[in-house]
């Protein structure tokens, strides 16, 4: 992380940009890209203030305290800066929920999330006719027949509906 520290009648001295950057540097764990940061110290009288000022992948985050202590006004502001990247990041995770495109039912869910090998067959078609098709599930108590259809060779499906009647998936169309 990239930090600036700027005293204002005050004096940096090594301890203080140590502990300046010993702060900043638990925040570089909220963003994988490099940070720039530049904190502000100022001295008026009894008031030490810390004003921090995070640009962290393009968002801009300032937090600003005020105590009697410096070390403590630092502390603080890098508080506050941390609450607000913890509420962006939340923001930003919950929005990439909403995004998401939500499964069309429970079992669509199930289905994505576990990995079921699928096994391969290649049986042999019988080449026939829709209208053939049709009157040999009407025959059976199967759901669907999958046929070569004659003359094409294409792969045809005939199945029943929820409603008894037989409908016919053409693929040429």
């Amino acid at each position: 992380m990239k930090t600036t520290v700027t005293g204002r009648h005050v004096e940096i001295t090594p301890a203080l940009r140590a502990h300046v950057e010993e702060r900043l540097d638990h925040l570089a764990r909220y963003s994988g890209r490099p940070t720039e940061a530049s904190v502000v110290l100022t001295v008026e009288k009894y008031r030490h203030q810390a004003e921090v000022t995070l640009n962290m992948d393009g968002v801009l985050i300032q937090a600003k305290d005020e105590t009697s202590e410096m070390y403590a006004s630092i502390d603080q502001a890098v508080a506050k800066i941390e609450r607000q990247i913890k509420k962006y990041k939340d923001r930003q995770h919950g929005r990439r929920q909403r995004l998401s495109p939500p499964p069309l039912n429970g079992e669509a869910l199930e289905t994505a999330t576990t990995a079921v090998p699928l096994a391969v067959e290649r049986p042999t078609l019988d080449a026939m006719t829709p209208e053939q098709a049709a009157t040999a599930l009407g025959n059976g108590h199967a759901t669907l027949l999958v046929f070569r259809r004659t003359g094409t060779d294409e792969v045809n499906v005939v199945y029943r509906k929820a409603d008894g009647s037989v409908a016919w998936i053409d693929p040429a169309r």
